[in-house]
């Protein structure tokens, strides 16, 4: 079959390998549509790349595609099943497992960095990771779905964003984007969007925002103006896509007392903290990872019956001969798709 490898010297090179034999509760998927994640670009650059990842890699973790080979037979799964793969496997022993918090487990393993993932034709998964989609569901839309969007609307759930919120989202790359998109699913009250980009602004208005602001090299007088923009002090809950210093001391220095500061960006960055500030306040910083296999059920629900619309999302569907084409493009906003098996 043929899959896409990244190499640290080399980039990416399509190669021809053996399809490998399945394992217990395995299952052979036929890939149809793979998401680009932020997180894979930043392993490309050699940024933030997770723990246990190791060369020649094959990556790819927002998966969709059908069935072709079941080991065994368990629940409700057979083959030419159209199926998302939640790409988060959980040992489901560990004290986070057993908290219900598998999405922190501690032996946990990643499609597409510890384990191949779908920049390939096919790919081997746990029977256990799967989430059946309903006819005529978009591929390229469930791949999306499974990271992009599940893990901002993990974080708004553990956040409680409510009704009425006022909610800025700071970063309009796809997570961002996806964010400012699923905030009309909690029914907040006002949105904005920082970008560093003035041409972001108009981006995330097309995602819901009805306020975009800039990060200016005044800080504080940016701060303000969002204070300013929210009528109430501040913001209730600040959703920090980037989490860099810069974007965190923001995040802190517009929200409201009592608010939140949920961080789901990934980096390097270490990052300082007023703590007599933030704790006089009252202010809650959450940090939020990943998400579980019951979010990606619920989208899957809410984009069938038309309340949310994943391919907006979707920048464009390129060929796994292409892929370079699609991570050397500079542009952040949204989604590239890789669809393996385009002819």
């Amino acid at each position: 079959m043929l899959t896409a490898q990244f190499t640290t010297e080399d980039g990416f090179s399509t190669v021809q390998i053996d399809a490998a034999p399945l394992k217990q509760g395995e299952v052979r998927i036929r890939v149809e549509a793979c998401g680009v994640c932020g997180s894979d670009r930043q392993v490309v650059k050699g940024e933030a790349v997770p723990a246990g990842t190791s060369f020649p890699l094959t990556m790819g973790h927002e998966i969709s595609g059908t069935i072709v080979e079941i080991e065994e037979q368990v629940g409700d799964f057979q083959e030419g099943d159209h199926v998302a793969v939640h790409p988060f496997i959980f040992c489901g022993t560990c004290a986070a497992c057993q908290n219900n918090q598998p999405n922190l487990c501690i032996r946990q393993a990643v499609i597409g960095y510890h384990r191949p993932g779908g920049f390939a034709e096919q790919v081997i998964v746990p029977q256990s990771q799967l989430i059946k989609l309903p006819d005529h569901f978009s591929s390229a839309a469930a791949a999306v779905l499974v990271d992009a969007y599940a893990t901002p609307f993990h974080a708004m759930n553990l956040s409680r964003v409510q009704a009425g919120h006022t909610v800025i989202v700071i970063g309009t790359g796809g997570i961002g984007l996806a964010s400012l998109q699923l905030a009309d699913i909690f029914s907040v009250g006002h949105l904005g969007a920082v970008t560093r980009r003035a041409s972001g602004v108009k981006i995330a208005e097309e995602y819901g925002s009805e306020a975009g602001f800039t990060i200016m090299d005044d800080a504080r007088r940016t701060a303000r103006t969002i204070r300013r923009w929210s009528k109430s002090g501040g913001i209730d809950v600040v959703i920090d896509t980037i989490a860099s210093r810069e974007t965190v001391a923001l995040a802190l220095d517009i929200v409201r007392p009592g608010g939140k500061v949920t961080i789901i960006g990934m980096s390097d960055d270490t990052v300082s903290i007023p703590i007599a500030k933030t704790v006089r306040r009252g202010i809650q910083v959450i940090t939020s990872y990943g998400s579980v296999i019951e979010d990606v059920g619920k989208l899957v629900e809410l984009t069938a019956a038309g309340k949310l619309d994943p391919t907006k999302l979707i920048a464009g569907t390129i060929a796994l001969e292409n892929i370079n084409q699609a991570f050397q493009d500079v542009r952040m906003s949204g989604r590239w798709v890789i669809e393996p098996n385009r002819k």
